[in-house]
């Protein structure tokens, strides 16, 4: 389906952009610190701006962070776009870094929520982001210190809370979709210094909430030529509704466990988003999508099992959900992992991870040898069904099974 007419189409301003230099005695506050280490050894360049103008009918000032390769000749045209968290921080960057700075690619990452852009970068030093400005509202750590958790609670009880908390987000970060917008044109227009051709948005867990609600609510605002913003977006671990098309951009959902509850039945198949609909099926238990003019077919995709016909995970002998997309950490796995958080302090918006001890994992794979062997016939299972490339398989055997020892 196709988004409905909103309101007008909307043309933000012109935003005004300024270089904000690195000296000895100001340095950029980085919410992200992963891979950053790794940007000399890619030939990426990390460059900081401010950008300014109005949104929401109030004036604005906030933070933009580009990294892109520092000789413009590399630079491909594309560029992923994330707000950062409303709670700090950058998870598409964390899981992208390596992809991205290998291909010639940018990220630009807009501190286009209030809560954050003042709680976590302004007030962290405020003579550097003294310019930083947005309407008056809560900032991150109210936030944070107020995340529902309740003991001994019904997962419906405890959704209910989140639901709560969750609707307090978008009063508090009304500029954020024109801003946006607004650092999209920033991208196309070379004020960054590279002029991009192609700008997704994406984030994961709130902020792939930021990027839904993109999609849901502000698809009318357009560039200040009148062109749409994005061509694409990549929600990752949000949950919700089935999301409508938006004319000219592409849509991509990646969904996990933890949204498992708001995705399932509508299309007669567990674990479909609702709301969804099929061109034609091939079978009772399959569905290709074909992307057209493509000359490779998409991955399979697989369903998270679940007991009978309710929303209850069914999990395997280590308390991790069978079924879904199956990578080393669910065939070869180290740790239990619970995408929330049910003992301490009882929550939705933490994932845990309980790490076996030594003697476990001698029970379950005998010897280190063992669990190699394990794990290295899971990933070359991951690469055969194309979600895992050859190059970030050589990472990931490095990174964590060689590091294994038990």
């Amino acid at each position: 389906m196709t988004v409905e007419k909103i309101t007008a189409v909307v043309r933000v301003s012109t935003p005004t952009v300024v270089p904000l230099p690195v000296t000895d005695d100001s340095q950029s506050v980085i919410l992200e610190p992963y891979h950053v280490d790794l940007l000399p050894e890619y030939g990426y360049a990390s460059m900081e701006y401010l950008i300014s103008g109005e949104a929401y009918g109030e004036p604005y000032c906030t933070r933009l962070l580009l990294r892109c390769p520092d000789d413009a000749s590399r630079f491909t045209g594309f560029v992923v776009m994330e707000p950062s968290h409303l709670c700090g921080g950058t998870s598409i960057w964390r899981h992208t870094s390596r992809w991205l700075m290998r291909n010639g690619h940018a990220w630009l990452e807009v501190d286009s929520q209030a809560t954050s852009a003042v709680g976590k970068i302004k007030n962290v030093d405020p003579e550097r982001y003294k310019g930083i400005r947005f309407i008056p509202g809560p900032i991150s750590d109210e936030f944070a210190a107020n995340i529902p958790f309740i003991r001994d609670a019904t997962k419906e009880v405890l959704s209910e809370a989140y639901t709560d908390y969750k609707a307090k987000w978008w009063p508090a970060t009304l500029q954020s979709p024109e801003i946006l917008t607004a650092a999209s044109h920033a991208l196309r227009s070379g004020a960054l210094g590279l002029v991009a051709q192609r700008v997704f948005l994406s984030g994961l867990s709130q902020t792939g909430g930021v990027t839904r609600r993109f999609i849901t609510h502000s698809s009318h605002l357009r560039l200040p030529n009148g062109s749409p913003p994005f061509e694409g977006f990549l929600p990752c671990q949000s949950g919700g509704e089935a999301l409508p098309d938006v004319p000219g951009a592409k849509i991509i959902e990646l969904v996990g466990e933890a949204e498992f509850q708001s995705v399932r039945f509508p299309c007669g198949i567990g674990g479909q988003m609702r709301g969804t609909a099929h061109r034609r099926p091939d079978s009772d238990t399959f569905r290709l999508y074909e992307t057209r003019d493509a000359d490779v077919y998409p991955s399979p995709g697989a369903n998270i099992d679940t007991i009978g016909e309710s929303d209850d995970i069914l999990r395997d002998e280590y308390g991790n959900a069978v079924g879904g997309v199956r990578t080393v950490h669910s065939d070869a796995p180290l740790a239990t992992f619970v995408a929330a958080t049910p003992k301490g302090r009882p929550n939705l918006y933490w994932g845990s991870q309980w790490a076996f001890s030594p003697e476990k994992m001698q029970v379950i794979y005998k010897r280190v040898e063992n669990y190699r062997l394990i794990a290295g016939r899971a990933i070359q299972k991951q690469i055969q069904q194309g979600f895992l490339l050859p190059v970030d398989a050589e990472v990931l055997r490095r990174e964590t099974i060689e590091a294994v020892h038990f």
